[in-house]
């Protein structure tokens, strides 16, 4: 998949898909993944599904410099954790769900009501199954 976001034909997948990189905290080591995305206003978002599972994004937990391969072109970006339980971070739970519904189920919420939003059940589940992170465009 990385390949073909960094080929001309990137805008087969580059809709959806980035290619987020950055430099270990601890190790230094450089990293490169693809990621889905969506954009809130200037700012790029990844939702993830069971973090637990997963590592790659405990590195923004506090700000935290990434390069991007979004649409083609390469951007700098500052990358931090929406704050789990937060009003932001269910907003994009929300905002994602509606917008991807086989999302929700990905959250563990099957039953999610586009019309009603987040039921205080539903929020307790996805403060567990899911996270966000946010990607300020720096350049």
């Amino acid at each position: 998949m990385k390949a073909l976001l960094r080929s001309r034909f990137h805008r087969l997948a580059s809709g959806a898909l980035l290619v987020v990189s950055w430099s270990g905290r601890s190790s230094g080591r450089r990293f490169s993944i693809p990621v889905g995305y969506q954009r809130e206003g200037d700012d790029v978002v990844v939702m993830l599904t069971r973090p637990d599972v997963k590592s790659w994004w405990k590195n923004f937990r506090s700000p935290w410099p990434a390069d991007l391969l979004l649409a083609g072109r390469e951007r700098t970006a500052m990358g931090s954790l929406v704050p789990p339980g937060s009003d932001a971070f269910f907003a994009l739970v929300e905002k994602t769900a509606r917008g991807t519904p086989w999302m929700a189920k990905q959250f563990g919420i099957e039953g999610f009501d586009p019309d009603r939003g987040l039921s205080s059940a539903e929020r307790a589940i996805v403060v567990q199954t899911a996270a966000a992170i946010r990607f300020e465009l720096t350049d």
